[in-house]
């Protein structure tokens, strides 16, 4: 399938973040030489992204490829496995992250690691079977559509966070941001 003109297809800037939160845990992995606000600076980052990359797959990537797949059940059972090997990642990712970020002197580069090889291999087995069926299944113009609608999307989402600020925030607003909202100080790890 051929990339749009504007910056590139669905597929395209998915598999695009795979890489850049895999490159991101690599130098978090090696982040002893940097000071402790690099590394937390480092890890917000990361943070952000995967955040974003979740939102991607459950809000714009998954529904459309569920939708061009119609019913077929083996491959929509294939979906279903990796976006659920994905949601179990959350909890230790999301643990990790936010305690890299409140307590960098502490952050174990160990576990930067063990994630950044977890997720690689959950990228590559989702890219092997994700890829083909869009590129089977879905439309560019379809892929266009659903990006433009996730970017408006993302659009209001931050307005809908600035502007909240004295609102108490919605459970389903908390699960869609697991990753990137911060721990409050009675919850644990």
């Amino acid at each position: 399938m051929a990339s749009s003109p504007a910056g590139g297809t669905l597929a395209d800037l998915w598999a695009n973040q795979h890489r850049v939160i895999l490159q991101a845990f690599l130098n978090l992995s090696r982040a002893s030489q940097l000071d402790l606000e690099q590394q937390r600076l480092l890890v917000q980052k990361l943070r952000q992204r995967l955040s974003r990359h979740i939102q991607l797959e459950r809000h714009a990537l998954y529904p459309l490829l569920r939708a061009a797949l119609g019913a077929d059940p083996d491959r929509l059972s294939q979906l279903d496995g990796l976006e659920q090997q994905m949601r179990d990642q959350i909890p230790e990712l999301t643990c990790f992250l936010h305690q890299a970020e409140r307590d960098p002197q502490r952050l174990d580069l160990g576990a930067a690691l063990h994630l950044y090889q977890q997720l690689r291999a959950q990228f590559m087995q989702e890219e092997k079977v994700v890829q083909p069926l869009f590129a089977q299944h879905v439309s560019l113009e379809a892929e266009e559509q659903q990006l433009h609608l996730f970017r408006k999307r993302l659009q209001a989402s931050t307005t809908f966070q600035s502007s909240a600020n004295s609102r108490r925030t919605k459970m389903e607003e908390w699960e869609r941001q697991a990753v990137t909202r911060p721990v409050l100080s009675p919850e644990r790890c």
